[in-house]
């Protein structure tokens, strides 16, 4: 047996090695593979061996868009080649279009809207995403997430779970401005992840809009207001039966019954800390003023005792 193998050998080395999980040592014999058909003249097997080489290196960099897109673009060169992706096969283009869709939808989470309007471009290109997975990959199991994640994913599994995260994008775009309208959002996107089979963020989006959605009386100022967390808060507090009863006439709660907290509205809650933050600067001033004449009669009596008889 030959020492030296030839580029389809090594092509062939690649495939066992990635059915084995072997993915760095399945990258370099594609790769070796891809300059010995180019040395050869085989321009065509050189892109394949290359392409192969691109794929398995999507692993490597499972969070790095651009490696889905260099690899999509090697596969676009080859067409409709049937790929040999582990225990798959699939045409070079299909795959070219599936590591395209997973670049754009990596791009887009890794977005940080940071204001409404970036809140809802974020929304919007999460739904587009979507709407490509749909289109595109329907009826189509992932081959990416299932050579390297061991998941089974499809087009319309992931729409959904695109979806979801594009209605809560909406609901943050509209927290400031309208925190019921936000809570509406939320529910949709607990709908998607429902239907995406995951209850565990379906939950917490059904926080979401329990917490956005309810209203409260500030027991300060008596201002109305809708969303807990955001526009009012619960500030620990001692009430009495009798305190509590001069609530009763009002048609938001002024404050939680169970735990005997108050609720404030941010601009009274705000002002109440930072009134504490002042008192705190303003006494630990005092303290160290009251510390550094200590310490100075302190000093002035070791000097007294150094300088005696």
């Amino acid at each position: 047996m030959p020492l030296i193998k030839s580029a389809g050998e090594l092509v062939a080395l690649g495939h066992d090695l990635v059915q084995r999980g072997n993915f760095a040592e399945a990258n370099q014999k594609y790769n070796d593979a891809a300059r010995k058909f180019a040395k050869q003249g085989d321009m065509m097997g050189a892109n394949i061996a290359s392409s192969y080489a691109a794929v398995i290196a999507v692993g490597q960099q499972m969070a790095n868009p651009m490696a889905y897109r260099i690899a999509s673009q090697s596969l676009m060169n080859i067409g409709g080649f049937v790929m040999k992706i582990g225990l798959r096969e699939v045409p070079a283009n299909q795959l070219a279009t599936e590591l395209d869709l997973l670049a754009t939808e990596f791009e887009v989470l890794s977005l940080s809207p940071t204001n409404p309007q970036q809140f809802k471009e974020k929304a919007q290109a999460l739904q587009t995403a979507a709407m490509q997975f749909r289109a595109k990959m329907t009826g189509q199991v992932l081959v990416i997430p299932e050579l390297f994640s061991k998941t089974v994913m499809t087009g319309e599994m992931k729409a959904p779970q695109l979806m979801a995260m594009a209605e809560e994008s909406l609901g943050e775009s509209l927290i400031l401005e309208d925190p019921k309208a936000a809570a509406e959002h939320y529910q949709s996107a607990r709908l998607w992840w429902s239907q995406a089979g995951r209850q565990d963020l379906a939950d917490a989006a059904s926080m979401r809009v329990r917490a956005y959605g309810r209203a409260a009386k500030c027991w300060f100022c008596g201002r109305e207001v809708a969303g807990e967390g955001i526009h009012f808060v619960s500030m620990a507090s001692e009430l009495t039966d009798v305190i509590k009863r001069t609530g009763e006439g009002s048609a938001l709660p002024t404050f939680d019954p169970l735990s005997n907290a108050i609720y404030a509205c941010r601009g009274c809650y705000s002002a109440v800390f930072k009134l504490a933050d002042d008192l705190a600067i303003k006494r630990t001033q005092e303290l160290e003023v009251k510390i550094e004449k200590e310490l100075n009669e302190i000093r002035a009596q070791l000097r007294n005792v150094r300088s005696g008889p």
